[in-house]
């Protein structure tokens, strides 16, 4: 009888001139209540955001710096360096609940799901909380992103479908990455508690993504053809 084995997950923190934030991201992940290996992949950063990160060495914190080439590489870094079943992606300046990877680890285990998407709740400028609707198919993405980006994949998964696209520069990596996942069948299952705390500001990556999104969506559509005609 061939055993089952536990799957790990590895968290993966990018990270480009974050000092303001990175330690609450850093100190939420290595602070769960089930242990995970936490990767932070510093972007070539030019503020203390390195540095600050290689604080958490001796805390088991594995640092990886790169010269800067966007946040779709940085999370492919962390990929090729995860040892982790499951990679839990975690921007710089949003924070795990202490409870979020013994939650996600006890889907995975009854599921063996390829992707588990936790709910999430916004601080900041917005303090909604949202919860992701249970089911969930890929038509439902053409009007828009269904799912956060710290859902936790599979590294298998995420190899096979080659990581994060680099085509998208502005953002919507994560959006673009859900056709390419869910165009080959994968399984999804969404937790209906909120489990990450995602910051909201003026100035967000999101917000910036945003100024480019006819051209973003123009990029997911070509590679996409099938899905959107």
């Amino acid at each position: 009888m061939t055993e089952i084995k536990t799957p790990r997950i590895t968290c993966i923190i990018p990270s480009y001139n974050q000092e303001q934030y990175l330690l609450d991201a850093i100190e939420s992940a290595i602070s769960q209540t089930v242990p995970c290996e936490v990767i932070v992949v510093d972007d070539g950063s030019t503020d203390h955001s390195l540095e600050y990160a290689r604080s958490y060495e001796n805390k088991g914190v594995k640092v990886i710096s790169q010269v800067n080439k966007g946040l779709p590489s940085a999370r492919n870094t962390g990929i090729m360096n995860a040892t982790g079943d499951y990679i839990l992606p975690l921007d710089a300046d949003d924070m795990l609940f202490e409870t979020c990877v013994e939650k996600i680890l006890k889907v995975a285990e009854e599921t063996r799901a390829d992707v588990i998407a936790p709910s999430f709740k916004c601080f900041g400028v917005s303090n909604d909380v949202v919860i992701l609707q249970p089911h969930v198919i890929i038509q439902d993405f053409i009007g828009g992103n269904r799912l956060g980006y710290f859902s936790a994949i599979k590294k298998s998964v995420l190899l096979e479908v080659g990581g994060y696209s680099p085509r998208m520069t502005w953002g919507f990596e994560d959006y673009h990455l859900w056709f390419d996942i869910f165009g080959r069948n994968k399984t999804l299952y969404v937790i209906q508690e909120p489990l990450v705390l995602y910051r909201t500001k003026e100035n967000s990556m999101i917000a910036e993504a945003n100024k480019h999104r006819e051209e973003l969506m123009g990029q997911i559509k070509k590679d996409f053809p099938k899905i959107f005609r």
